[in-house]
């Protein structure tokens, strides 16, 4: 059988999926990452979850094509709703998807959560909501990674439930409590390429007219501004 090729994206998520019995890979597209890692015997067995018919029938055709019918379960259903019970799954990952919508699929599908399960979350844009939703309940960050496919960057975050919640601050909320630590290069360079985002919106706005929408969007900017600067300025010294 041959081996399933991932992109540097999901060849990232893949090294952040723990040894397991289940790995439930959800909005599992094609099916190619819980294909690998039952390949590469991290996960004993896989259950992908797709919630659209066309998805769902190519991860099912390439699951029948790869002959691991025995070993992954290809289901139809929203979210966490394809799990059947609460630990079924030992390691779950979503990935590919906004902040917004992994923080919704978790809050909806938190019952079929256990202190046992490994989260390995990777949103596209607006990490943030993903970090808060899971500070807020009750799941610590154990390790982030930042990884560039031109023009994007992604960051993936591995999750377990801890007893005691730290509170995160704003910096490790947007940057990552890990991340804004280890400065890797494509951490700086991301982080960077937004500050000069800022730096032209700031522009814009001060040649704008001013009104309380104007005065609000400069306060928001001017702050995210400075806790990047903060960010990288403690990364370089």
């Amino acid at each position: 059988m041959e081996t399933v090729q991932l992109s540097p994206r999901l060849n990232a998520v893949l090294q952040f999926i723990p040894k397991s019995k289940c790995l439930a890979d959800i909005g599992s597209d094609h099916a190619h990452l819980p294909l690998r890692a039952v390949q590469d015997k991290i996960a004993e067995t896989a259950i992908a979850g797709e919630v659209r018919p066309g998805p769902y029938y190519q991860a099912l055709n390439n699951v029948k094509t790869s002959r691991m019918q025995e070993y992954i379960d290809v289901r139809m259903g929203d979210g966490l709703d394809v799990i059947r019970e609460p630990g079924q799954a030992d390691a779950i990952v979503i990935a590919g998807m906004g902040g917004e919508l992994i923080r919704d699929i978790l809050e909806r599908g938190k019952s079929k959560l256990s202190t046992n399960t490994v989260l390995i979350l990777q949103p596209n844009i607006r990490e943030a909501y993903v970090r808060k939703w899971l500070n807020d309940n009750g799941w610590d960050i154990i390790d982030e990674c930042i990884v560039e496919e031109f023009p994007h960057f992604y960051e993936i975050i591995q999750a377990r439930q801890v007893a005691e919640r730290k509170e995160l601050t704003d910096m490790e909320l947007q940057m990552g409590p890990i991340l804004s630590k280890k400065g890797e290069p494509a951490f700086i360079k991301k982080w960077k390429r937004r500050e000069k985002k800022l730096f032209d919106i700031l522009d814009a706005l001060n040649h704008a007219e001013e009104t309380d929408s104007v005065r609000r969007k400069k306060e928001d900017s001017e702050n995210y501004l400075q806790l990047i600067k903060s960010c990288l300025n403690q990364l370089e010294s």
